[in-house]
């Protein structure tokens, strides 16, 4: 029982973690646009690094990498184009140049016409600013200047969720982080990521700390123009197919950032999902373990029983064996007595035998019936006329009626034989009607005695040697 409880956990953590990596598969219109594309188109804006910037013509940073790994899942190339703002990547996009706005910061107004993806790339928020004032919290900052970059989330958005905040834009990250240096600007209001990677890769920034992390984010995600659904279905997917082993080889790559919590509900809802099943799984082993502990003791009872019934049917085959062994014995004993008593007779009554066909002339005699009438084999045939001729004629109709065809029923009787030197010798004969095969025709089968010792000894037989000299045999039942 405890392998099955055991069993049935496994098989709900292996639910647990199929489901939390399980990807739907691609869909037949979905897997056109594929085999119609041989690349995935994608149009970028710098922005800072790590997250995306140039260097030269090429793109580097946590999107590219992003980027790279999701066409490698789909199957394709890829081709990043750069843009210098906002309005020509819209512009390329709409006009079929890209297929693909590759960093779009949710949050940011974004036009009517785009779809975006789930965030693939979450980064935090924090405040930075000098020694100062980052011990004093972020009450000292009220009615203070806060220092963004030029055309980011933050400069749209502190306005509404800081209202006691000045917001100064500038245009690139180090011109914001250097206002906060010359004391232009209290603080600076951004992501984390580009901060930390700017302080650890320039000089001049030892100044900035950290003030607090505020409970924000900055979300990048795809974008596509909401007649592309195939599209937006076709990048969900490979997103989703991104596992945590990828992510961490892409961040790998970024020392000294912190890997950011991919922000995918499907896969909370796997989870809680599988967490579901797992309890079910143990709510029906604890129900199945109950139901057989029960079934066992009602087994068992139920054996009990069984055992003590055959022991007690054993016992009472034990003494009818018992019986039958007495009972064997007395009828041994009795065997002997009767195989005493027919020896006897085949000594003092000479016995012989003889059969007859209907259908055959004469009838079948052993030596000892020849000799029991006189005649010698083959000087005598014995058919019936012939044998009805050595009868007394006063004991002839007896021994006519063992030649009727049509009487089958047994017939003892006893008659006189006339032999040749002139004597009469009296026999017992006993004889039964045998059916042929499939009720045909059969034949009649006899045996005789020489009772002439009863006559010559005055009805008295000769001793023989038994303790009982009665020839009438016992019944052997009880």
């Amino acid at each position: 029982m405890l392998y099955r409880l055991l069993g049935l956990c496994l098989l709900g953590f292996a639910v647990v973690t199929q489901g939390a990596t399980q990807v739907a598969r691609f869909n037949p219109a979905e897997k056109g646009w594929l085999a119609d594309h041989q690349e995935l188109r994608v149009g970028v804006v710098e922005m800072t690094p790590p997250i995306l910037y140039f260097d030269g013509s090429q793109a580097k940073g946590l999107v590219p990498d992003y980027l790279s790994s999701l066409a490698e899942k789909l199957g394709l190339q890829l081709n990043i184009a750069h843009f210098d703002d906002q309005e020509a990547l819209h512009a390329a996009l709409r006009s079929g140049e890209v297929d693909v706005i590759g960093a779009a910061m949710q949050g940011a107004t974004v036009p009517a016409d785009l779809h975006c993806t789930r965030p693939y790339l979450s980064l935090p928020a924090a405040l930075f600013a000098t020694g100062g004032i980052a011990e004093q919290g972020l009450t000292a900052l009220d009615g203070l200047e806060v220092s963004v970059v030029a055309g980011s989330v933050w400069e749209e958005g502190i306005p509404h969720l800081l209202p006691s905040l000045n917001v100064m834009a500038f245009n690139d990250l180090g011109q914001a982080l250097r206002a906060v240096l010359s004391d232009r600007a209290q603080a600076y209001l951004g992501d984390a990521a580009s901060v930390n990677h700017l302080i650890a890769t320039s000089a001049g920034y030892d100044g900035l700390r950290e003030m607090m992390r505020l409970d924000m984010t900055v979300d990048v995600a795809l974008a596509t123009l909401y007649s592309e659904p195939v599209l937006q279905s076709l990048l969900q997917k490979g997103l989703d197919r991104l596992s945590t082993r990828d992510m961490q080889d892409i961040w790998y790559n970024w020392q000294g950032l912190e890997a950011p919590v991919k922000q995918d509900s499907r896969l909370l809802s796997l989870t809680l999902w599988g967490l579901l099943i797992l309890v079910w799984s143990l709510l029906i082993g604890w129900a199945v373990r109950k139901h057989s502990q029960k079934a066992l003791a009602h087994h068992r009872s139920k054996t009990r029983r069984s055992i003590s019934r055959l022991r007690r049917r054993e016992n009472l085959l034990k003494q009818k064996l018992l019986g039958l062994k007495q009972k064997t014995k007395r009828y041994r004993v009795r065997a002997k007595s009767l195989r005493q008593q027919v020896d006897f007779l085949h000594a003092v009554l000479p016995s012989c035998s003889w059969s007859w066909d209907p259908e055959e002339i004469s009838c079948q005699w052993d030596d000892e019936m020849y000799a029991l009438a006189g005649q010698e084999r083959g000087a005598f045939t014995p058919d019936p006329a012939s044998i009805l001729r050595l009868v007394h004629e006063q004991d002839r109709e007896h021994i006519a009626r063992l030649f009727d065809v049509d009487n089958r029923n047994e017939i003892r009787v006893s008659y006189r034989l006339l032999l040749a030197d002139g004597r009469v010798r009296r026999v017992l004969d006993y004889s039964h009607y045998v059916t042929g095969e499939d009720d045909g025709a059969g034949r009649r089968v006899g045996i005789c005695w020489d009772v002439d010792i009863f006559f010559h000894n005055d009805g008295q037989l000769p001793d023989s040697g038994l303790s009982e000299s009665s020839l009438e045999i016992e019944s052997t039942e009880k």
